[in-house]
């Protein structure tokens, strides 16, 4: 593994991530950067177990597991200037909804006419921006 791709950076920033004029996420996230991936969350998304305990600090199969608090986190993913978006909805624990052809323009990578991973005729606007604290 190239040294590039062992190393990942995490920060405490400012997140933006707003698809079709809704904010999702603006304001303080958890940010992580490596080679190609950079993965974002707000920290508020919190999954239970049936005994009410974090999902984190004990062990509850996929099926028994909650969402006690929404939150939103998701991927980008680069390749040669190009970047893929996925994130969770807001009930998710998983980051299934995609969109693709994201460019970037300083802090920010965005595309106004993206298009959705498992709908290619659906267009959508998307930004994701994410600056140091």
């Amino acid at each position: 593994m190239p040294a590039a791709e062992s190393r990942a950076l995490e920060i405490n920033a400012e997140c933006l991530l707003v698809i079709d004029g809704v904010t999702y996420l603006g304001g303080k996230c958890n940010f992580k950067s490596s080679y190609s991936t950079d993965f974002f969350q707000d920290d508020r998304l919190l999954i239970t177990c049936p005994d009410g305990r974090s999902a984190e600090d004990t062990f509850c199969g996929g099926a028994q597991q909650r969402i006690a608090r929404q939150g939103v986190f998701g991927y980008l993913y680069r390749d040669n200037g190009i970047g893929s978006l996925c994130r969770n909805q807001l009930k998710s624990r998983r980051a299934e909804q995609c969109f693709e052809g994201l460019k970037r323009q300083g802090a920010c990578w965005s595309n106004p006419s993206s298009r959705y991973r498992d709908n290619p005729n659906k267009v959508t606007s998307v930004r994701f921006c994410a600056w140091a604290r």
